[in-house]
């Protein structure tokens, strides 16, 4: 395992024991790593509880999670905007 997976898995793994804990929820914390889609529903349900330790779990993994699209990555997958030679003459 590389170590973002491995930061991904011991956080969704605490997640797993406060959502038992705090809502009795059982999540799959193998699959939370595997499938960005399922983590993003997790991370919403975690987010519905009155929970700042959730809240912060929940925000780490979406920080760590390297299936999601994280901002440095839109702003680099982006292509640069050509500009026209008709945006500041006339024609």
């Amino acid at each position: 395992m590389s170590g973002e997976t491995e930061i991904l898995f011991s956080l969704a793994g605490r997640l797993h024991v406060l959502m038992r804990r705090e809502i009795n929820r059982i999540i799959d914390v193998e699959w939370i790593c595997a499938d960005a889609a399922y983590a993003k529903e997790v991370i919403k349900l975690a987010r519905t509880v009155d929970s700042d330790e959730l809240h912060k779990l929940a925000d780490r993994v979406e920080q760590v999670h390297p299936k999601f699209l994280h901002v440095e990555q839109l702003v680099d997958a982006i292509p640069p905007r050509e500009e026209s030679k008709y945006m500041t003459t006339l024609r």
